[in-house]
């Protein structure tokens, strides 16, 4: 067994360690929709409305701006009030306040560049010579593929210093319409007589569209502390599972905030608490970490270990706050707390957090087999699973889609870590039979499949994943939930067809493919099409099906790796297959009668 943990595994993906081909993010020429269940989330930071306006530019006279480029890059921002281009991604403009007079768009998507690196500056320079402090403010509407948005600022409009923004934002997602930043520039360009204002968007590829209005610098707040995320770490890594089986629970998990002095001024005897509750709102266990000193501009991550050995199983919200001897005179209390939320389970082992955080901060998109141009059959879905204690698992739960039609069908498989990188997924440590997707499956909203033997895991790094298959203009879709920032590679994507010869993609993340336990697990009550027998079993070659009702019938063979290998159609009650030829193992077979299925597997001698 290949053995690769946490920190090789950033090592392979920043890097690009893996002797083969690295991982890079989706060319957008493959990608054809990713639907949105629930708006993306924004985190709003301060506004400036008690604070004194030094300078603003709302786009109504694009003579304001400079326009070009960086390293030979050839596209161009605009100033207008035209949204980005059309199909396939009909992205609207954005819903600033001014947007009506003008506001600047990048539309990487038209362009369909291989190198954008374009800029749009200030033409003249901010006079910031009485200001010992700034903030720079704007609205923002961005969706990003692999794009880079860089906020950069300059004291000689030759030299600049750059800012990367919307870090955490996952391919394929949007920034809430309008999207309102708030950025400390007081070390770069406060004090200076001749500040520069810049916006860079860079991507190796065609990308999507980045949408910027409403410019301003204002007076800095002399206290505004802010706490921008909280987190809960069950192996110290930056992973964050929603569901952790407890067999998979160390002693003690790691939980922290991002905290930031947005202040011009120092914050003393900074104490962060968290407070980790039941179900029932009880308080269960408490952690706590004092800043002596924070100065203005410093950010602080904190870090304490929570014992969780004896907790129950069961759902659990932890609730960060802070305090400060200034905090009285905050500018923003209500940004001064976060909450994360995880589940110990008995079985189940889930990045997502579909039914564990509220309903009104869940957000979730979709892949399926309608995602990528020319890639229907044998797309794959692979989340990243830690498994330091060994288990035994039994198989693999889906969150579908609203995509998602009967007739479609998936498989389930394992990957050991080392072979995706090397993109090499043609050797599963094990698969499921091929599951059929029913009426019953949509109507729940999921659905789950037994692996075709038990298997034993750890301590070590897998892949899980979902093979889809679209089946007569049937779509499958699964639910990616990114509600939670994770790494890039906590999902990755497979497409089949893809002339760059790459084939394997990160997502970043939390798909709803759930690693199970569950003795019982993929076992459905009934079947859909009933009254079919297939024998012998094992054969060597022939194969006979009966029906208990005539009909109109098709036959699809497919072994192992999913490959379909035989095709047949009879009208009536019997038919005899003849799998001769074949390999020996097992196959999986489908009758049809169109609208139902009946799904069987022969064991070839």
């Amino acid at each position: 067994m290949n053995k690769l943990y946490i920190s090789a595994l950033a090592v392979t993906l920043i890097a690009g360690t893996v002797s083969a081909q690295s991982v890079r993010n989706a060319p957008n020429r493959y990608l054809k929709e990713k639907s949105m269940a629930t708006p993306p989330r924004s985190v709003e930071p301060i506004r400036s409305a008690d604070r004194a306006v030094i300078w603003s530019d709302d786009f109504s006279n694009p003579a304001n701006w400079t326009f070009g480029n960086l390293e030979g890059a050839t596209g161009s921002w605009t100033i207008g009030t035209n949204p980005p281009g059309g199909p396939p991604y009909n992205i609207p403009p954005i819903a600033s306040a001014t947007a009506a007079n003008g506001f600047a768009l990048y539309d990487s998507n038209v362009l369909n560049l291989n190198n954008d690196n374009a800029w749009i500056a200030t033409a003249n320079p901010i006079d910031l010579s009485s200001y010992p402090g700034a903030v720079l403010e704007f609205s923002q509407f961005y969706r990003k593929l692999n794009g880079k948005c860089y906020v950069e600022t300059s004291t000689n409009g030759t030299t600049w210093t750059s800012t990367l923004i919307n870090v955490s934002l996952a391919p394929n997602a949007s920034t809430s319409n309008p999207n309102f930043v708030s950025m400390n520039v007081s070390g770069q360009i406060a004090g200076s007589p001749t500040a520069y204002i810049r916006f860079r968007y860079q991507s190796p590829t065609a990308d999507y569209a980045w949408m910027i209005d409403d410019v301003s610098l204002v007076t800095l707040p002399d206290h505004e502390i802010l706490m921008d995320f909280g987190y809960t770490g069950a192996f110290g890594d930056e992973f964050e599972y929603a569901r952790i089986p407890s067999t998979q629970l160390p002693a003690s998990i790691h939980v922290g905030a991002s905290i930031v002095n947005f202040g011009g001024l120092a914050q003393t005897n900074v104490v962060v608490n968290a407070s980790v509750r039941n179900a029932a709102g009880t308080e269960v266990a408490t952690a706590s970490t004092t800043i002596p000193n924070m100065n203005s501009g410093d950010t602080i991550m904190t870090d304490e270990l929570i014992a969780v050995s004896s907790f129950p199983l069961g759902k659990y919200s932890v609730y960060f706050t802070l305090t400060s001897d200034q905090i009285g005179m905050d500018l923003n209390p209500n940004n001064n707390s976060k909450y994360r939320y995880f589940e110990i389970t008995s079985d189940l082992y889930s990045l997502d957090a579909i039914d564990v955080v509220p309903d009104s901060i869940l957000t979730l998109t979709s892949l399926s087999t309608a995602s990528f141009a020319d890639n229907s059959q044998d797309v794959r879905l692979l989340n990243y699973y830690e498994v330091p204690v060994q288990q035994t698992f039994t198989g693999v739960q889906v969150y579908l889609s609203s995509i998602t039609d009967p007739g479609s069908y998936f498989i389930a498989a394992v990957y050991d870590t080392l072979d995706v990188f090397s993109n090499d997924l043609g050797n599963p440590l094990v698969e499921s039979e091929i599951r059929v997707i029913t009426q019953d499956d949509i109507d729940n909203g999921l659905t789950s499949v037994a692996f075709l033997e038990n298997i034993t895991l750890g301590p070590d790094a897998y892949y899980v994943a979902v093979r889809m298959y679209e089946q007569g203009g049937n779509e499958m879709g699964i639910l990616d939930d990114s509600t939670v920032p994770q790494p890039n590679y906590a999902s990755l994507l497979w497409i089949p067809v893809d002339d760059q010869n790459q084939n394997l993609y990160p997502n970043g993340n939390a798909l709803a493919i759930r690693l199970s336990s569950d003795a019982t697990i993929g076992v459905q009550e009934t079947t859909n099409l009933e009254g079919v027998t297939m024998y012998p079993s094992p054969t060597s070659g022939p194969v006979q099906i009966r029906m208990e009702t005539p009909g109109n019938m098709t036959v699809e063979v497919f072994n192992v790796l999913g490959s379909l290998v035989k095709t047949a159609s009879f009208n009536g009650t019997a038919t005899t297959l003849d799998l001769t030829g074949n390999s020996a193992g097992i196959y999986t077979v489908r009758v049809s009668d169109g609208t139902r299925y009946n799904v069987q597997r022969i064991t070839l001698k």
